[in-house]
C-alpha cells in the first residue's frame, strides 16, 4: 500500500517550497531531534514551530508547517495530534488541488494506523484519488505533469482496492459513505472508481458482514453524479468545533495559543438554531468538517431556489467560510453588482479567462452569470462548506 512517506515528497513537486528561512531552521531542528531518537527536544521544536505558524499570514507556509508538524507527530507515533493537523492542513489548502490530493492520502495514512478509523481512512483516499483524477484531466498541463498525475492515480487506486480487500472482512463501507465531489471535497464518483475498485467493492458487498444500506443513508442521484454533488438525506456529518487539551502548562500555549499535543476534538452532528433542531452535512464529501480557529465563518438563511437540484432549499442554512477566490466546482455564495440586491448562491467555476457562476435550480428564472475577472461585477461573500438541515 501507498503510506504518508511514499506521498510526502510529492507535496512540493510542481511548486516548490513555501517555507521560510526561519521556517525551514525550525524544521531542520526537528527532524535532527528525530534521528537522535530525542523526543523530548523534537516536541520543544514543535512546540516552537507551532507558534511561528501561528504568527505567519501567507497559507501555503503555514499549510507546509502543519505538514512538517504532522509528519513528525506520525514519526513519534501520536496518531491523534497527526490527524487533527492534517484536517486542519486539508481545510488550509482547499484551493490548492495539488496539495488537498497529497495531504488527504497522508491523512487516510493516519487513519489506518487504527481499525476503528479505518473506514475513514477509506473514505479519505476516496477523495485523493478523485482529487488525482480531476488533476489528470486538468486543461492547460504539462504532458510531464498529465502522465504523472495519470500514473499516480492508478497506483492510488490499486492502493485502495487493497485496503478494500482487507476492510471488507469487518467493516460495512456504505455504512460510512464518500458523497460529494472535488469541490465538495473529492469522494469517488463513477468516473473515479474503475472497474478495478468497483470489483473490490463487490467483494465487500458479498461479505458476511455487508447490510444493504437503508432509505437513510447518503445517496447520489444520476445528476447529482454527474455534478458530482449529493443529494443528501437524514444521515448528518460533523462539525469539529475545537481541540480537547489535556492541560495548560505554566505560561499558557505560547504565542500562538494552540496546544500543539490536542488529545481529541469537540464535535457535534447537528445544532440549534433560534430552538429548532438541524443536522449538519458537508458540501465537500468528508465526514468531518474542520473549522480552523483562524478563519472566518458565516451563518447565513437560504433565500430563494437557485440551489435547489443540489438539495438547498429556503428551509436550511449555509455554513459560509469566507474566502476571496473559490475553487473550481465550489458553492459560492455571490453578490452581482447591478443584478442580485442580496448575495445568491451559485456552483463556481473558472475555465482560462472565464468565470461562470451557475445556478442549478429547477426553475428556468434563474440563469448563469459570466465574468472575465474576480470582484469585476460580482463579490464573492463565502464558500459553501456545510448545508444545515432541518431535523
Amino acid at each position: 500500500m501507498i503510506t504518508l512517506d511514499d506521498v510526502y515528497p510529492w507535496l512540493n513537486k510542481y511548486d516548490g517550497s513555501h517555507l521560510s528561512r526561519s521556517s525551514e531552521r525550525l524544521v531542520d531542528l526537528v527532524c535532527t531531534a528525530l534521528e537522535k531518537k530525542d523526543k523530548d527536544e523534537a516536541k520543544g521544536q514543535l512546540h516552537q514551530l507551532a507558534d511561528l505558524a501561528g504568527k505567519l499570514r501567507d497559507e501555503k507556509e503555514v499549510t507546509e508547517i502543519l505538514v512538517e508538524c504532522a509528519h513528525c507527530y506520525y514519526i513519534l507515533n501520536n496518531f491523534g495530534a497527526a490527524d487533527t493537523i492534517l484536517m486542519d492542513a486539508v481545510s488550509r489548502a482547499w484551493s490548492d488541488l495539488h496539495r488537498r490530493a497529497i495531504i488527504q492520502w497522508m491523512e487516510g495514512w493516519v487513519k489506518w494506523q487504527s481499525l476503528s478509523t479505518r473506514p475513514q481512512a477509506v473514505i479519505t483516499w476516496r477523495n485523493s484519488l478523485s482529487d488525482f483524477d480531476r488533476l489528470a484531466r486538468k486543461p492547460g498541463l504539462a504532458l510531464e505533469q498529465h502522465d504523472w498525475y495519470q500514473e499516480m492515480a492508478k497506483q492510488l487506486e490499486q492502493s485502495l482496492v487493497e485496503a478494500l480487500g482487507q476492510v471488507g472482512s469487518y467493516v460495512d463501507i456504505n455504512d460510512h459513505p464518500a458523497t460529494g465531489a472535488a469541490a465538495k471535497g473529492s469522494p469517488a464518483t463513477s468516473e473515479s472508481v474503475s472497474a478495478t475498485s468497483k470489483a473490490a467493492e463487490a467483494a465487500v458487498t458479498n461479505s458476511p458482514a455487508f447490510h444493504q444500506p437503508s432509505e437513510s443513508t447518503v445517496t447520489q442521484t444520476q445528476g447529482a453524479q454527474e455534478a458530482n454533488e449529493p443529494s443528501v438525506t437524514n444521515i448528518s456529518d460533523i462539525l469539529q468545533l475545537f481541540t480537547i487539551s489535556e492541560e495548560i502548562p505554566a505560561g499558557d500555549f505560547g504565542p500562538s495559543g494552540i496546544d500543539p499535543f490536542p488529545i481529541g476534538t469537540v464535535e457535534i452532528d447537528r445544532l440549534s438554531i433560534n430552538g429548532h433542531a438541524y443536522r449538519i452535512y458537508s458540501t465537500r464529501g468528508r465526514k468531518i468538517i474542520n473549522m480552523p480557529f483562524d478563519q472566518k465563518f458565516t451563518v447565513v438563511k437560504v433565500k430563494g431556489d437557485s440551489m435547489d437540484q443540489e438539495n438547498i432549499t429556503e428551509k436550511d442554512y449555509v455554513l459560509l467560510r469566507r474566502v476571496d477566490v473559490p475553487t473550481n466546482g465550489d458553492i459560492v455564495m455571490a453578490e452581482v453588482v447591478g443584478i442580485d440586491s442580496h448575495a445568491t448562491l451559485k456552483k463556481y467555476s473558472k475555465l482560462r479567462d472565464t468565470i461562470t457562476l451557475e445556478p442549478h435550480s429547477s426553475n428556468p428564472v434563474h440563469k448563469p452569470f459570466i465574468f472575465n475577472k474576480v470582484n469585476e461585477g460580482f463579490y464573492i461573500r463565502g464558500v459553501v462548506v456545510a448545508v444545515l438541515k432541518p431535523d
